[in-house]
């Protein structure tokens, strides 16, 4: 742990003490920081922070969403806000958060979990778009369940299979960093040259396409289980020290025996139930999938799985990134998804009927669609389209 900046740790230590941010320099695999990223290439960088990805992770005064600071005693509705955590039971206030999750489409409230030193998810979260509390029953130690996704350079540093409480994490740094997309940066930092770091934009579409599946994926993990002893929702290096690396990793192989990913492991199949598991009624099994052979997603974090299915993928046509742009290129500005499609159909297809939203993210809210299904007959349901508003004027 020598490698971690000890500032850093000192600076963390009462938000996260049961694992480790930074770094104030390369970690020992070579990451450095977005900050690091910003000195050379100040555009994508600006364009970057403007996105959800560097927003994911907040403090509470930088992220709680108006609608929550002012509504956390009770809803509009009368439905009461948050008012503990979810593995201890212990009452908790809106002064005792220490991170916010998410804001476009919801938002949920961790605190300190002091049996871990870790965080603790409250009982509920906030629905952006119908402005209202709803309950959330997550529990688990973030940083042992979502952490991996929700920030870049994630690694485990300890692990003990009998003892999973005891494990310790650390990441470089919160949020999808660009480290996360392109992989560690200290090489290309010393050296200036691009082959020293992974470019999407220059890989084949199946590789561009597998960094984002890598977090924009439904899985059950039962190599590695959370501090609570479940199995995890997300999947960690499977060498203890070591973090993801885009372009050199290929997560789909790491451990695939102790893994459930439908639609990924060729042994599980989308077009199959899982009961009993975080995969139940995870996809649509009903005779539109049957016909077209495409199952669109009942739940989020499906996206890779429905875009694997699809022609747009099996032909070599598009990868993730040739429709979302993660920050802005050569001066261009961000691309805009849904124009993208009109570039190569016209107006052939009409967007919202391909892609309907149809995997539930909170209660009536739903993600879009990726298996670009043209004879698609969801209507799909609402989705989240205003930029959030924030409880502490910036």
């Amino acid at each position: 742990m020598g490698w971690i900046a000890v500032a850093a740790v000192a600076a963390l230590g009462a938000v996260t003490a049961g694992c480790v941010t930074g770094p104030s320099g390369p970690t020992a695999d070579g990451f450095v920081g977005s900050d690091a990223c910003q000195k050379c290439h100040q555009a994508e960088y600006r364009t970057w922070k403007d996105t959800y990805h560097a927003k994911m992770i907040r403090t509470l005064k930088d992220g709680l969403l108006k609608g929550a600071g002012e509504n956390w005693a009770k809803d509009p509705k009368g439905t009461a806000g948050p008012t503990k955590g979810n593995i201890d039971g212990q009452a908790y206030k809106l002064e005792d958060v220490q991170l916010v999750v998410g804001s476009l489409w919801k938002q949920r409230y961790l605190v300190k979990n002091p049996a871990t030193g870790n965080l603790q998810f409250m009982d509920k979260q906030w629905n952006s778009v119908h402005k209202q509390w709803e309950n959330y029953g997550q529990k688990n130690d973030w940083e042992t369940q979502c952490a991996t996704c929700h920030a870049t350079g994630y690694r485990l540093l300890s692990y003990d299979p009998a003892n999973p409480a005891a494990q310790k994490v650390a990441m470089s740094e919160h949020n999808t960093g660009c480290e996360a997309c392109h992989g560690p940066g200290a090489k290309h930092v010393q050296s200036g040259k691009g082959a020293d770091l992974f470019n999407p934009g220059k890989a084949s579409k199946e590789q561009a396409s597998l960094v984002c599946g890598y977090c924009h994926v439904r899985k059950e993990n039962y190599s590695f289980k959370t501090a609570q002893d479940h199995p995890r929702e997300d999947q960690p290096h499977p060498v203890v020290g070591q973090t993801f690396k885009a372009g050199q990793d290929d997560w789909r192989k790491w451990y695939p025996d102790k893994m459930l990913i439908p639609g990924v492991n060729p042994a599980q199949p989308v077009s199959k139930n899982y009961p009993n598991t975080d995969l139940n009624n995870a996809f649509w099994l009903d005779e539109q999938a049957q016909k077209s052979g495409l199952h669109d997603a009942r739940k989020h974090h499906e996206e890779y799985q429905e875009f694997i299915q699809s022609s747009h993928y099996k032909k070599n046509v598009l990868s993730c990134s040739d429709c979302h742009s993660p920050h802005a290129v050569a001066g261009k500005a961000l691309s805009d998804p849904k124009a993208t499609c009109e570039g190569c159909h016209g107006k052939k297809y009409d967007v919202s009927k391909i892609m309907p939203g149809t995997g539930s993210t909170a209660a009536n809210l739903f993600v879009a669609t990726h298996t670009f299904n043209p004879n698609q007959a969801r209507k799909g349901g609402p989705r989240a389209t205003s930029a959030p508003e924030y409880f502490y004027k910036k």
